[in-house]
């Protein structure tokens, strides 16, 4: 997979037209083709980091030095909406049981 490619990948994800993210990135709607088109290849890095904070996503993914979209998919416990606080609340309250229904359903145990 071409940089170019996992760009619009991580654009696609943010749910963001391309005027919309390249205004996010600071750069022309133009340019932002360009990158995901490959036909600029060599992104400054600044436009990297960019890239990486307006889509949530580790600048590795988008440089091609892991598979992985991200490194940590858990937000900061200051981050979380009451509606997550509140679940994550009701999960150390289940009991054990019921935990592990939790966890069988959402794929973390066989």
């Amino acid at each position: 997979m071409t940089k170019g490619e996992r760009i619009k990948i991580a654009r696609d994800r943010t749910g963001k037209s391309q005027v919309d993210f390249a205004d996010a990135i600071g750069v022309s709607k133009q340019t932002l083709y360009k990158y995901e088109n490959d036909i600029i290849t060599n992104v400054p890095s600044d436009k990297i980091e960019a890239i990486s904070e307006v889509a949530g996503c580790d600048p590795s993914f988008i440089m091609g030095w892991t598979a992985e979209y991200k490194k940590n998919d858990i937000k900061p416990l200051e981050k979380l909406e009451a509606k997550d606080i509140e679940l994550l609340n009701a999960y150390n309250n289940a009991t054990e049981s019921t935990k592990h229904a939790v966890r069988l359903i959402l794929g973390i145990e066989k």
